[in-house]
């Protein structure tokens, strides 16, 4: 039978106001860290005040103390896992979420144990709910410890409530039997999920990488793996914004192999790209993380120097020429040494970047009339 009215004692109006007062801790919680912990609060909050309900309006209220008790201390280890999870960095994510699922589930199948057994079992499919949501975040052996928890859980549990008849004895075996039976379902239904999720993460990955791979193409130059033309324009706009309201300025430095046409002619294209990848490696290892080197255009290349002056430049290209003397791509002693022209051309504040990229290229033409292996400022 089942009652709806009872008379509160002192100790269990105490133990109403330690449930309360956790379920304000969730709350308070809840507003700091709205986006995660509004549907665990509203389940929560939901789940107790069904239990709470079905006890009192059931026969037996000694039990009513102890399940006050423990939603009391279920909801203090919700909200303490939910802190943890707010610890961003200081604890894995994996086992985090596997120890809250295990929580979760332990603490709602001891409390649907209070409530009558006409009622149990429709409670128990919360733990079955949880186990399911444990599978979009869980690998399958978490998933199937889970599973063995709350199973083991809900046996424990019993004979604290029925010490004198046992967990398996009288009415609590069919119930025993249909909660095992739906918990073994709800385990091959989460690898289903499982296997689903892998397979989309899988998926996602690859297109990631393809996204990836065309972001590179779209900025890269194919050969020598540099910035291209494109892309280099686009740097170049964006510094002369900076170097414009007088924050960050630049300085280019156009260079051009010297008779790259000859080696092209001698040994073939094939050498030719080779020599051009050379080059690129010797560009990259002369500037800094901060500057970018890119392919202009055949055999030239622009190296944009963040924040340099033409003092600092000069250094640069001084390193870069004697690297490029230092070059044997080919490896023939009658190969004669490749070498490298520079334009210097400093940006001036209003400047529109075609006038600093041609008064870089004036440079370098006469760099290129001066002898070639030249560096001259503009």
């Amino acid at each position: 039978m089942l009652r709806f009215a009872w008379c509160p004692t002192p100790t269990m109006f105490a133990l109403r106001y330690r449930a309360a007062k956790t379920l304000l801790t969730l709350s308070q919680l809840a507003i700091r860290k709205p986006a995660r912990t509004l549907v665990v609060l509203a389940g929560a909050m939901a789940y107790a005040l069904v239990c709470i309900g079905l006890a009192a309006a059931s026969e037996g209220p000694e039990f009513e103390p102890a399940l006050y008790s423990l939603l009391a201390f279920w909801g203090l280890g919700l909200a303490a896992f939910m802190a943890l999870d707010k610890q961003d960095g200081r604890f894995d994510t994996g086992s985090l979420t596997f120890a809250k699922s295990c929580w979760a589930n332990v603490g709602v199948v001891a409390s649907a144990l209070f409530v009558p057994d006409e009622l149990r079992l429709l409670l128990l499919v919360v733990p079955l709910l949880g186990i399911l949501h444990a599978a979009l975040h869980l690998a399958k052996r978490q998933v199937g410890y889970l599973t063995l928890i709350t199973w083991f859980a809900y046996l424990l549990v019993q004979p604290l409530l029925y010490s004198g008849s046992g967990p398996l004895a009288g009415a609590e075996l069919p119930l025993t039997l249909g909660f095992t039976a739906m918990l073994a379902v709800m385990f091959f239904m989460a690898g289903e999920v499982t296997a689903l999720r892998l397979a989309f993460q899988r998926r996602n990955d690859r297109l990631n990488a393809a996204l990836q791979q065309l972001a590179d193409l779209a900025m890269r130059d194919e050969l020598t793996g540099l910035y291209n033309r494109r892309y280099i324009m686009e740097v170049l706009n964006r510094q002369k914004a900076l170097g414009d309201r007088g924050h960050v300025g630049f300085t280019l430095c156009y260079c051009d192999l010297d008779h790259f046409k000859r080696v092209n002619d001698r040994f073939g294209h094939q050498q030719g790209d080779r020599v051009l990848q050379a080059f690129a490696r010797c560009a990259e290892q002369v500037v800094r993380s901060v500057d970018f080197v890119a392919r202009f255009g055949g055999e030239e290349f622009l190296l944009v120097l963040v924040d340099a002056d033409k003092d600092a430049a000069q250094r640069v290209a001084d390193r870069l020429c004697a690297s490029v003397r230092d070059l044997d791509v080919i490896g023939n002693d009658s190969n004669p040494r490749q070498s490298v022209s520079i334009g210097i051309a400093e940006f001036r504040p209003g400047e529109s970047v075609e006038d600093v990229i041609q008064r870089a290229d004036r440079a370098l033409y006469r760099a290129k009339s001066s002898g070639r292996d030249r560096i001259v400022q503009g």
